[in-house]
C-alpha cells in the first residue's frame, strides 16, 4: 500500500513538470504519462523519486530517454528540477505541428521547473528542423527563448549550423519589371 501512495505521488510530481513546459503542443498535456525503467526508487521525506536503468517518459510528443532520471520536490510537494543522465541523455519534443520535433541530447540535462529553464551539460547538441547547435554546455531560458552556449575551458568551441530555407520557384526569381542584383 505504501509503494502504491508513492506510486501516485510520483505520477503527480511527474504530470506537474511535464504539463508545466512551455514549449509543449497543448494537446500533450492533456496526454497519460508513460514512464518505464527497471527500478524505482522513491523518498518522499527527501523529495527526491528516481527511476534507473533504461528509462523511458512519454507524453504526447515529449520523449525522455535516459539511464537515470531524478525527479527533485520541494516540501510543499512542488517539483523544483528534473535531472535525466545518460550516455547521452535524450529529450525530444514537438513544439509546432508544422515543424519536426526539438531533439536534445547531452550527457546531462536538467530542467529547472520554476525558471522554465533548461540546461545541457557534456557534449551538448540541439537539433530543430536540421539546424543545429553543439557545444560543451548549452543553457537555454523557455521563457525568453535565450541560448547560451560554451565549448570546453581550453581549446573548446561552439557550433552553429544553420540549413537556407528552401525557396520556391516565385521567391527565387525577380518579378517582373525588376532587375536581378
Amino acid at each position: 500500500m505504501k509503494l502504491n501512495n508513492q506510486l501516485r505521488s510520483l505520477a503527480a510530481i511527474a504530470f506537474l513538470f511535464l504539463s508545466a513546459q512551455a514549449l509543449a503542443l497543448p494537446e500533450d498535456r492533456n496526454q497519460p504519462i508513460k514512464v518505464k525503467s527497471d527500478h524505482f526508487d522513491g523518498n518522499r521525506g527527501k523529495n527526491l523519486f528516481v527511476y534507473s536503468g533504461n528509462v523511458q517518459i512519454s507524453q504526447g510528443t515529449l520523449q525522455i530517454r535516459a539511464e537515470r532520471v531524478e525527479v527533485h520536490g520541494t516540501a510543499e510537494g512542488e517539483i523544483q528540477k528534473v535531472i535525466a543522465i545518460g550516455k547521452p541523455a535524450h529529450f525530444q519534443q514537438q513544439v509546432q505541428e508544422s515543424q519536426n520535433p526539438v531533439k536534445a541530447k547531452a550527457r546531462r540535462i536538467e530542467f529547472r521547473v520554476n525558471a522554465d529553464e533548461l540546461q545541457l551539460s557534456g557534449d551538448a547538441h540541439v537539433d530543430r528542423d536540421g539546424n543545429t547547435l553543439s557545444a560543451e554546455k548549452i543553457d537555454y531560458d523557455l521563457n525568453s527563448e535565450q541560448i547560451q552556449a560554451k565549448g570546453q575551458s581550453g581549446n573548446g568551441r561552439v557550433e552553429m549550423i544553420w540549413k537556407p530555407e528552401k525557396k520556391t520557384p516565385e521567391q527565387s526569381t525577380p518579378e517582373e519589371g525588376q532587375e536581378s542584383p
